[in-house]
């Protein structure tokens, strides 16, 4: 795995890099892109639109995670806030890079996609299908160890449901596994947040989820950033 220093040098002063940044008394992160900016390694900064009300509920005591395209390479980088300036500009201490599996434990991907919920057990055993349930809905972001996702109906805290996920991969492909509900939040009367966390997933179909997460990564770092009124790409 190449060094920080090295992963840093090799960085362009207007390269968009994606960044996972932690909020204050939350366990949520909020994701944005930001143009690089080079300093002294492993120090550098991120400059982001102008007015940026988001940063004011950035947390500068926790990491964050960087994800990085480097010469056509997603590299991730974990980080220190060293500090917040004018409300727009992250200046960073870079700690070590993460490799892809480690990836899925510092950044969840915004994706719209179906799912499915379900009780455990299946109607066709049940007693005049008393106890299922099924519902349908849509991600709002992902990760290999859990995702949120929106639905018209709660479901209960910590229990534990069937989950039916299909990957936007160019051919569609089915994760099913077994989660609990970590926490649940009213939007309106009609939609509701629910985040779950994996609790029985084969490794091949988490890796499928990350690997996925990983392309969609990379293309977010090839979309445009507005900062200063011009629009910066990678």
């Amino acid at each position: 795995m190449n060094s920080v220093t090295e992963i840093l040098n090799s960085l362009r002063d207007d390269q968009t890099v994606r960044v996972a940044l932690p909020m204050v008394d939350s366990d949520q992160k909020i994701r944005l892109c930001g143009v690089y900016q080079t300093n002294d390694p492993p120090q550098f900064s991120l400059l982001f639109p102008e007015n940026n009300g988001q940063l004011a509920s950035v947390d500068p005591r926790k990491k964050c995670a960087l994800l990085i395209d480097r010469a056509g390479q997603a590299v991730s980088l974990i980080a220190d806030i060293e500090a917040i300036e004018q409300n727009r500009i992250i200046r960073f201490v870079a700690d070590k890079s993460i490799n892809h599996k480690q990836l899925r434990n510092y950044f969840r991907v915004d994706v719209n996609t179906p799912l499915v919920a379900s009780s455990i057990l299946p109607e066709e055993i049940a007693d005049d299908g008393d106890g299922t349930w099924r519902l349908t809905g849509e991600t709002v972001d992902v990760s290999g160890c859990g995702l949120l996702a929106s639905f018209r109906q709660p479901i209960q805290k910590n229990q534990q449901i069937r989950l039916e996920l299909v990957l936007p991969t160019t051919e569609l492909y089915v994760v099913n596994t077994i989660a609990h509900v970590v926490r649940i939040k009213k939007i309106s009367d009609e939609q509701y947040h629910i985040a779950f966390h994996f609790d029985s997933i084969s490794q091949e179909d988490r890796d499928r989820i990350v690997g996925c997460c990983f392309e969609i990564q990379r293309k977010h770092l090839r979309l445009k950033v507005r900062v200063n009124g011009v629009n910066e790409k990678t």
